[in-house]
């Protein structure tokens, strides 16, 4: 299973190397993939990023509560800003290990399978 978590966590290195090979501003699908990569790892409401000034935004719930069932009301919202000076270095280092996030992983690599290098399988993970 380790191995298994290995390969996912390497193809998912690969899909943000990918992604992060932009001049000014990544295409649509990468844009959606680091903002989707984001709002796991912080447990966010919503994600924005300003790739020319190196800056993401984000917005948590507030407060925090234990009720699962609660929604999220972005009026309710607490803004936190990130300041990156590598954004591959930053989003790689969002990728985490553990159930919850292979399967998360697993379906990112899944949805943008036709981005990923040609040497890459995203099906084989």
């Amino acid at each position: 299973m380790k191995a298994i978590e290995n390969t996912i966590q390497l193809k998912m290195r690969k899909l943000v190397e990918h992604s992060c090979n932009f001049d000014i501003r990544p295409t649509k699908e990468f844009q959606q993939l680091h903002t989707s990569l984001l709002k796991f790892y912080f447990k966010a409401v919503d994600v924005n990023i300003d790739y020319q000034e190196k800056l993401i935004s984000i917005w948590n719930s507030k407060p925090l509560t234990t009720n699962p069932l609660r929604l999220f009301n972005l009026n309710e919202a607490v803004a936190d800003w990130v300041g990156y000076t590598d954004l591959q270095e930053t989003l790689d280092g969002c990728i985490e290990e553990g159930p919850l996030q292979t399967n998360y992983y697993k379906k990112l690599l899944f949805k943008y399978a036709e981005y990923l290098p040609s040497q890459d399988d995203a099906m084989s993970a």
